[in-house]
């Protein structure tokens, strides 16, 4: 089975067995400002492949509501992105997503995701702020760690699994909330994460 890569504007993409638009790649020059159409020829774009945009330092990206999955590596290192809001229709932020995105200061993840992958914004030496949905439920290893601006941040209560590190080496993090409906995991009075199997 092969698959056939077509350029549009500065990225590539490829078309699934379900008539689907994957995005593959970047072209050698990455567009600074880039905004990825829902569709393209009629067909539905609904993810953003692996390293499809990796290393594109002056990237600033919209990212649009059709698209349910981010792969690994989609976007790392691209060190000019400084805000993302994750699509409404997103399930899936897959490993190394958005990691050593250094500029980013601000993330929206929303209520359609259900998992953050491992180390998926690992690095991410800007980020202040996240807003972590209410479906998700798993985060994975290392997914916030290294994030050194960031302060505080609330766990839904639909999170059931938080991976080993997944805040390891955030310097500035003195506050965890978990939502009191949680039954996985709590935090006391100062902001102290406990899983509550232990």
């Amino acid at each position: 089975f092969f698959f056939f890569f077509y350029p549009y504007d500065d990225f590539y993409y490829s078309i699934n067995a379900k008539n689907e638009i994957i995005i593959t790649g970047h072209s050698l020059f990455c567009s600074s400002i880039l905004d990825i159409p829902s569709t393209i020829e009629g067909k539905i774009v609904t993810t953003i492949g692996k390293d499809a945009f990796e290393d594109c330092d002056s990237l600033k990206i919209t990212i649009p509501n059709s698209v349910t999955t981010i792969g690994e590596e989609a976007f790392e290192y691209c060190d000019s992105l400084t805000s993302i809001t994750i699509p409404n229709d997103a399930t899936s932020i897959g490993s190394h997503a958005f990691s050593g995105c250094s500029s980013l200061e601000s993330i929206i993840i929303s209520d359609s995701v259900t998992n953050i992958g491992d180390n998926a914004f690992h690095g991410c030496t800007s980020l202040e702020s996240v807003t972590i949905g209410n479906g998700v439920t798993s985060i994975g290893y290392y997914a916030f760690s290294g994030c050194d601006s960031l302060t505080s941040i609330t766990i839904p209560d639909s999170v059931t699994s938080i991976g080993n590190s997944a805040f390891n080496y955030c310097d500035s993090l003195t506050s965890i909330t978990v939502d009191e409906g949680n039954t996985a995991y709590s935090s006391d009075e100062n902001g102290v994460l406990f899983n509550k199997d232990k």
